[in-house]
């Protein structure tokens, strides 16, 4: 049987959510969409999956499975609200937000089941990564229909909850280190003089073909550096650059801070 769901909180993760979701058809008939500013709601009000709700009683009220997608900062806030719902604890519940975790949103919602995943933007495409885990009381069905919805618009990772805000600098929040770096061979090309006609998707589709080289070449990423940096030429000079530069250890300093952040949002609702 179809499913209906709810989206509490319609920001850029919820939109790429519910475009997979519209995209893919993961057994969810109906969207009922509900955000204080009902401009984000509006984005979908021609799918015809979607109803924009006035309010989030009547959202959550009309759905089976809630997906909680509001900021950390106004977690508690929500929960609140949603404990005033009738019948709210029977619902199935969908948490991506960063550092709170599944056992925290469960005993705020009087037992209620919630899955937490870790989603990232290129889901609204069908190339997402989505990263999953479950309190005890999500029984085996709900827990395959959560990855089903996630599976319709990408990959899935399953992990241990005392993992997740260690992942999120690896799965969640590393497209957009991908996109600075693209951003940065970009200006870089126009720092030179180069025409600007087609070179951002050039620079895309180098992206993309050297991924799936390294995924389906079963090589190491060092092993395929030495393959395109050959002795004396152009490109070891490059990798020279990015070394002296230490591009390792300044990646490696932000997942650790995207890892502090997230530890930090988990105590805002202490």
């Amino acid at each position: 049987m179809a499913k209906k769901l709810a989206v509490i909180g319609v920001g850029n993760m919820a939109g790429a959510i519910v475009s997979g979701i519209i995209s893919f058809n993961p057994g969810i008939d109906t969207i009922y969409l509900f955000d204080k500013n009902k401009d984000q709601s509006l984005r979908f009000a021609n799918s015809k999956f979607c109803i924009i709700a006035d309010d989030m009683e009547s959202a959550i009220s009309a759905a089976d499975t809630v997906l909680l997608a509001v900021k950390p900062q106004v977690y508690s806030q929500v929960l609140d609200e949603i404990k005033s719902i009738s019948g709210f604890s029977k619902k199935l519940y969908i948490s991506i937000a960063a550092g709170i975790t599944a056992d925290t949103v469960s005993a705020e919602l009087d037992g209620a089941r919630v899955v937490r995943v870790l989603p990232n933007l290129p889901m609204t495409i069908g190339f997402g990564v989505s990263v999953i885990c479950r309190n005890d009381k999500v029984s085996s069905s709900d827990f395959d229909f959560i990855c089903a919805v996630f599976e319709s618009a990408g990959s899935v990772m399953l992990i241990d909850e005392s993992e997740m805000n260690r992942i999120i600098g690896v799965t969640s929040s590393s497209p957009a280190y991908v996109f600075k770096f693209i951003d940065a061979i970009y200006k870089g090309a126009q720092a030179q003089g180069l025409s600007t006609d087609g070179l951002l998707e050039a620079i895309c589709d180098v992206f993309i073909g050297s991924a799936q080289l390294l995924k389906e070449s079963g090589e190491t990423p060092q092993t395929l550096i030495s393959r395109v940096a050959s002795k004396g030429g152009t490109t070891e000079r490059a990798i020279a650059q990015l070394e002296s530069a230490d591009i390792e250890k300044i990646i490696a300093r932000a997942m650790i801070d995207c890892t502090k952040r997230a530890d930090e949002l988990a105590h805002l609702n202490d």
